[in-house]
This record gives C-alpha cells, sequence and structure tokens, in this order.
C-alpha cells in the first residue's frame, strides 16, 4: 500500500526514562509496569551459612558445613544422599566445616574450609583433588575469578587470590568507610572480574553490597548472600522467608527490580545457573526462584514527550503496543497532538518509582504536553488484540513470549506533533506491562481516492478516518507480507506455522515433538543429509540436530574379539584377557579390540549389520520415543540397533552397557561420588595404573590400588 509510511517507537529504556511517570516503574530491559513495593516478611530467623555453585555442565554443588561434605545435586530433585537437614549427623564427611564453593572457567571447584583454614582445589575433569592450600585466617567464602578464584578470609579480614598452581597471594586491601565503621564483610561475588562484597553492620540488622575499598556502595538491607549472574544482574538473598531482591547496575547507579521469590530458602547461599536461572539452598538440597514477590499500586500513568512526524497536519495512522494484559487489569491509550512548536506550559518531568535510570543529557529530550490540555484529557480509549500477533510482515514469535500486540487509531485531529498518554490499571498482584510502543506516520490514505464531497466537512473526515482503518490496515498487512514472500523460503526466518509447508517442499514429514529451533535446523540441512541418507553418518548428525549432545554409532562388528596387539603384555606372557571368548596375544599393531567371540561361532556372523547408538545424554519418556522413532527410520536397511544413553557421561564405578563401556569398581551399590567423603583404602584409587595390570596381583601404591 503506502510504501514511505514511517513510523516513531518508544522501545529503548532511555526513551521510557524520558517520559514523566506517576505511580509506575521501569522494566528491566525496556517498557513499563505499575510500581511496586516489596511485602514486609518477617524473616523465620538466620540460617548457617554454606556454599552452592555450578560447573559448565549445569551440575549444582552443595555444602554441608555441619555435615562437613560436598555433595553433587541434580536439578530435577534432592541428591539421594542429601540429609533431611544441613545438619543431619547422616553421611558425615571429613571437611571441617565447608561454607564457600566456587567453580572457575578451567572447572576446578573451590572448597573454602572455614574450621581447617585451607581451601580445597577439585579438578572436576579427572574428578581428582589437585592441592590443598593453607591460608593465613579463616576461610567465609570463594568466588571464581576467570581461571582462578578470589578467597574472603576472617580473623584478619582479608582476600588472597588463587591462580592455577600459584598462590595464595595478596588481593584487594580491605578499606574506606564501611571497613573503618566496623562493617564485616560476609561474602564475596564478581561481578566483570571486580569482586563485590556483602558488608554486614556491627548490629547485623543492615548490610551494604560494595567493592573491597568501600566504593560503588548499594544499600540492601538485612542480607545473607549475594550472586551476580551472566548479564550482571545482581540478586540479594535476605533472610530464610524473605524474597530476594534484585539489582542492575545502570551508570554509577543502581536500579533495583521486582523482587521474586524463594520459598524454601534456608539462609545457606544462592547461585546463578549458567542458564540464567538463580538457585538456592534448601532443606531438601536446591531450590529455585519463582515468580514476583511484589505487590502493585491500584493505577499509575505514564506520559509521552513528543514524537515529531516531520510534517504539519499530520493525520496520525495506528498505534501498537507489545503488552501484557493479564485478566482484572486495564490498559488505556489517550493523544494530544499540535501544529504549535513551543510548548507554553509543560507537565514537570517526574522519574519512575522503581527502576530509575541515569538520563543523560536531559535537555536534549522533547518537551512533555502542555498541563492544561492535559488537565482536559478525557479517558482514554481501549485497545483491539491482534489475533495475528506482531504487524511486522512474517514476525517471528517466541513461544513463552507473554506480550501481544495490541492496536488502536490515534483517535485525535491533525498536527504535526503527539503525545501519547498511558493509564495503567492492576490489583495487587498483577500489573499491565507494556515492553514497546509504535505510531504510524502518516496514516492510509484512502481518503484521497474517494470523492472530494465526502472531505468537506473536519467531522466527516475523522469518522471515515477511523471507520477504514481496519480494512486498510488489513490489506496493508498483506501488501507487506506479498513483498516479502521470499521469506517463505528461508527455513530460519520462515513464520512456524509455515515450516511444516517448507519441509513438505523437501519431501519432509516434521515430527512436532522436536523442538522449533531443531526442526528449523532439520529442514535447512535437508538437501545435505539426503546425500548420505540410509548411513549411520546421516543417522549421527540427525541425532545430534534434535540432541545438541554428542552422539555415537558403534558398529557391533568392530567389537568382535582380540584381533591386533595387546598393549602391555610380552609373547611369552601370560595370556591378554578376553570378554566372552578366546582371544590372540599378538597380531598386527593397530587393530586393537576388545570383546571376544563365542567358541563355535564366527565374530562377524554374530555381530554383523548391528550397531549401538551411543548418546551422552539421559533419555527418558518422550524424547527416549522420539530417538526410537528417529532410529527406526533413519538407519541403515536390514541392521537392527540399539539405543543406550549414557547419563552424563561415562563414569568410574558405573557399568553403562555391556560388551561395549568398560566399568572399573563395583557395579551394584556403588554410591555417588562425595567430595570429603572419599577415603583411601576404603573406595579410593590412589595413582595410575599401569599397561596390562591385572585386579588381584600388584596393588603398588602409584600404580595400581584396588579396593
Amino acid at each position: 500500500m503506502d510504501g514511505d509510511r514511517q513510523i516513531s517507537t518508544l522501545t529503548d529504556p532511555d526513551q521510557w526514562a524520558r517520559c514523566a511517570h506517576d505511580g509506575t516503574a521501569l522494566m528491566d530491559g525496556g517498557g513499563v509496569s505499575l510500581a511496586w513495593e516489596a511485602p514486609a516478611a518477617p524473616p523465620a530467623g538466620a540460617g548457617e551459612p554454606a556454599g552452592l555453585a555450578f560447573d559448565r555442565w549445569g551440575r549444582a554443588y552443595r555444602s554441608y558445613p555441619g555435615a562437613g561434605r560436598v555433595d553433587v545435586l541434580d536439578d530435577s530433585g534432592p541428591s539421594p544422599s542429601s540429609p533431611s537437614s544441613p545438619s543431619s549427623p547422616g553421611h558425615p564427611g571429613a571437611l571441617l566445616a565447608p561454607r564457600g564453593l566456587a567453580v572457575d572457567s578451567a572447572q576446578r571447584l573451590y572448597i573454602a574450609e572455614s574450621c581447617g583454614g585451607a581451601v580445597h582445589v577439585v579438578d572436576l575433569w579427572a574428578e581428582r583433588l589437585l592441592r590443598r592450600v593453607p591460608v593465613r585466617g579463616r576461610p567465609l567464602d570463594v568466588a571464581a575469578l576467570c581461571d582462578g578464584a578470589v578467597v574472603l578470609l576472617a580473623d584478619p579480614a582479608g582476600l588472597v587470590l588463587l591462580r592455577g598452581r600459584r598462590g595464595p597471594l595478596h588481593g584487594p586491601v580491605l578499606g574506606g568507610a564501611l571497613h573503618a565503621a566496623g562493617w564485616r564483610p560476609t561474602r564475596v561475588a564478581v561481578r566483570a572480574g571486580q569482586p563485590y562484597l556483602l558488608w554486614v553492620a556491627p548490629c547485623g540488622d543492615r548490610a551494604v553490597v560494595a567493592r573491597p575499598d568501600g566504593t560503588d556502595p548499594l544499600e540492601v538491607g538485612p542480607a545473607s548472600d549475594l550472586a551476580f549472574g551472566t548479564d550482571g544482574l545482581l540478586t540479594v538473598a535476605g533472610h530464610p522467608g524473605q524474597p530476594f531482591r534484585r539489582y542492575r547496575q545502570d551508570g554509577d547507579g543502581w536500579a533495583e527490580i521486582e523482587p521474586v521469590q524463594a520459598l524454601g530458602y534456608d539462609g545457606g547461599a544462592v547461585s546463578a545457573a549458567p542458564d540464567g536461572r538463580t538457585a538456592f539452598t534448601t532443606a531438601q538440597g536446591l531450590g529455585w526462584t519463582a515468580g514476583p514477590a511484589a505487590r502493585y499500586v491500584a493505577g499509575g500513568r505514564v506520559i509521552g514527550y513528543r514524537l515529531d512526524s516531520g510534517a504539519y497536519r499530520t493525520r496520525w495512522g495506528r498505534i501498537f503496543l507489545d503488552a501484557c494484559i493479564p485478566p482484572g487489569t486495564d490498559l488505556r491509550v489517550g493523544f494530544l497532538t499540535s501544529d504549535e512548536d513551543a510548548v507554553p506550559d509543560p507537565v514537570p518531568w517526574t522519574p519512575a518509582v522503581q527502576g530509575r535510570r541515569v538520563v543523560r543529557h536531559p535537555d536534549l529530550t522533547p518537551p512533555l504536553p502542555s498541563a492544561l490540555r492535559l488537565a482536559r484529557l478525557g479517558p482514554g480509549s481501549g485497545l483491539f488484540r491482534r489475533p495475528t500477533g506482531r504487524e511486522w510482515p512474517w514476525a517471528q514469535i517466541a513461544p513463552d513470549d507473554a506480550f501481544e500486540t495490541y492496536e488502536a487509531p490515534v483517535d485525535a485531529p491533525p498536527g504535526r506533533y503527539l503525545w501519547v498518554v498511558l493509564d495503567l490499571g492492576g490489583t495487587a498482584r498483577l500489573t499491565p506491562r507494556v515492553r514497546s510502543l509504535r505510531v504510524e506516520r502518516p496514516g492510509h490514505r484512502l481518503l484521497a481516492h474517494l470523492p472530494r464531497a465526502f472531505g468537506r466537512d473536519e467531522q466527516d473526515v475523522d469518522f471515515l478516518q477511523r471507520y477504514l482503518a481496519p480494512a486498510e490496515g488489513l490489506l496493508h498487512d498483506l501488501d507487506g507480507r506479498a513483498a516479502l514472500r521470499a521469506v517463505l523460503l528461508d527455513p530460519t526466518a520462515t513464520p512456524q506455522e509455515a515450516l511444516g509447508w517448507l519441509a513438505g517442499l523437501l519431501g519432509l514429514a516434521l515430527d512436532r515433538r522436536w523442538p522449533l529451533d531443531a526442526r528449523r535446523a532439520l529442514v535447512a540441512q535437508a538437501y545435505d543429509l539426503y546425500r548420505i541418507r540410509g548411513t549411520l553418518a546421516c543417522l549421527e548428525r540427525i541425532l545430534r540436530i534434535y540432541l545438541p549432545v554428542p552422539v555415537a554409532a558403534v558398529e557391533n562388528w568392530r567389537m568382535r574379539g582380540l584381533g591386533g596387539a595387546v598393549l602391555g603384555t610380552t609373547p611369552d606372557g601370560p595370556p591378554a584377557p578376553a570378554v566372552g571368548g578366546a582371544a590372540r596375544a599378538t597380531a598386527t599393531l593397530g587393530r586393537f579390540a576388545i570383546g571376544g567371540v563365542r567358541p563355535g561361532q564366527d565374530g562377524y556372523t554374530a555381530t554383523a549389520h548391528r550397531f549401538t547408538v551411543l548418546i551422552a545424554a539421559p533419555l527418558e519418556g518422550e524424547r527416549l520415543e522420539v530417538v526410537r522413532s528417529i532410529v527406526e527410520q533413519h538407519k541403515p536397511a536390514h541392521t537392527l540397533a540399539e539405543i543406550c544413553p549414557l547419563g552424563a557421561g561415562m563414569r568410574i564405578g558405573r557399568s553403562l552397557h555391556v560388551a561395549l563401556t568398560s566399568m572399573v569398581g563395583p557395579g551394584a551399590g556403588w554410591g555417588p561420588a562425595v567430595v570429603g567423603h572419599v577415603r583411601v583404602g576404603e573406595d579410593g584409587v590412589v595413582g595410575v595404573p599401569s599397561a596390562a595390570a591385572r585386579v588381584g596381583e600388584s596393588a603398588v601404591m602409584g600404580a595400581v590400588r584396588v579396593g
């Protein structure tokens, strides 16, 4: 339709901060909502400080200072070995009050042993203790700092650094007004390579987050721990029974955003997971933050600054708002227009109640509307929810996006300048949210194609402009889609509803149980997969598209016996071990295999046309059914396949699959590894095993130790 149609927007957080606010707050990332206040929940008593950290694989490590150990937890539920309470005497460990935990970029776990005066460094790749670092003082907490860690000490208070095998090194010196006033640091966290401490007042009822030298302070009230997310979001945990407060740094200050619920928090520790979620310690092991814990005001108003169309007597078009309007809340929009370049009595600017941002160069902000005209503005008009989503052609909307697009015609006389006024109404627990705002300029021009007699009266023109707006908007959307119909042939850009149609052009039938990104990747790689269809390589690629984890298809004939040399044996030595049958002790080097053959049966005949799919991920329920469907549809013809989920990966002491994966140590009854609980001679392995060593023959310290 009209190719020269442009839009004016309010989307950036800086733009929303320049508007005048009355009872509203700025949202994190841009947008507005009703102002809120944190509920005054009485604390349930101070808990025992503990440690919580995550590695790059998403595994959680939780310390129990009273029990003297560190457990590995699964986010799907509590650890089987976790006690009913942190002070439970069951399963005692060998550590002396491990209070702080951290995992650095090299996947090393640091354990601050508070009563032991040392820090344990554990290599998570090799699952072994690297060293025990004694420190001068009592370690209270530890935080990862790139490929090292910073340790907070007490008695005397200070910071030390650990890097690789170096350390302890002197860290930043404590100082400033907080240190001089007797405030004591209790927790440490790292943001962008800079340590931040949680300073607690001598009376214990106040806390401040600041740097070691006392700069960049932030008053947070009573607090027990702090954590920085990957995006710089600061989460401060209060005492048990209180919500978590959240802050984001804006320039030289901090802006508070809505608090979140932390049901079951025991006062131990809080940490940010690799996926961006916030976890905390509970009596059962691990918990996650829930929805907002704020109470909202009943109503608020946002008054936008002046939008300029660039031409006088402009008849503005439609307004589009990306908003979330829960049931029981209300959102209305009002408009003021003018052709006057000057505003004699502008409304004074008022900042948002929460989420305040530093407005740079406020003198460059366009003027706010006239106070007299704003007082005469009637109630705003309602909004229409677009059933087709965004007004942009072929716009993709995330399935978990709670914001929908609403539209309304700009009900105002023609004018070069436009002011938008938003009136928000909500309840104590619910608030409408507006993320972005877009206004067309100018509106449609269908009146130019009608007889001039229809436009003699200004009231008739306004009525026809609004009356024809819905029909013209539909035609405009169809015209925009037609102009960009080439997007339908792009697997990465085509809308979700058109993805099945695009796959049909390629001869594919998509499984709706697949994630959306995996379906797009499958369509994008369809022609490459057709070239190797019916091979194990094709099957592996399809499984990696559905499950972005390591996948290997192992043909069973490769395991048919010891067809080569056995490393570590001699021709006149004892025979080589064989699993399931006999074997030769000598053959061509480079053709080593494990498995053996059954007596009286050819190894190739017993294992031909069979293969096993090894998947390094836990599979159950729908995911397992989808994997079975993929293997059945895309495996080579006339073959038999077996699926072997490896869970989190190969682990010593756990039998994974007969004849394909090895197992070292006992099978049944093998418990999960607990840092600080393993004892030499009970269930530990000391040293590195030598080649061709056998169980029951040699037990040399530094070579092989079984027991």
